[in-house]
């Protein structure tokens, strides 16, 4: 016989056993008996009953729980991201600065215009006005001493 024929047949047989031995007892040990199983069924729905209950506040404290920690890493979220838009807020000007200094460097296009620059930078160039103010009228003096000194 295999294991699920042997229980349900020790089921079938125990409670025929049970029911016969019930029957045979007299009306105030079956009130007796039947009373203490309602009062064990009774108990146990009223610990299924509290087990529910624990059940459903221990579901509700690791939701409350869960939402505490969802808010706590949202907040620590956000500060992170407005740490990192200032940071790129920054860096954007800073770059913004370094862009306008570059503009202000003027950059040869080519290598004619390199070299045009180049020649340009080895002219000299003599302002009008400075060469003949008042200021320089002892710099005749000194140009003729030193004439006059290679002529000796």
């Amino acid at each position: 016989m295999s294991f699920k024929k042997g229980l349900f047949l020790g089921t079938i047989l125990g409670s025929a056993a049970a029911f016969a031995a019930y029957r045979s007892l007299d009306e105030e040990k079956q009130y007796e008996i039947r009373n203490t199983v309602l009062d064990a069924v009774e108990d146990a729905k009223d610990r299924a009953v509290d087990y529910a209950y624990y059940a459903a506040d221990t579901l509700a404290d690791a939701k409350d729980s869960a939402n505490d920690r969802m808010e706590d890493y949202k907040d620590s979220f956000d500060d992170v991201s407005d740490k990192i838009s200032n940071k790129l807020l920054d860096l954007k000007e800073d770059l913004g600065e370094l862009q306008t200094y570059l503009n202000l460097i003027p950059i040869p296009k080519t290598q004619e215009q390199d070299l045009e620059k180049d020649k340009e930078s080895d002219d000299i160039t003599l302002d009008m006005d400075d060469a003949f103010s008042t200021e320089n009228d002892n710099d005749d003096r000194i140009a003729n001493e030193t004439v006059e000194e290679h002529k000796n």
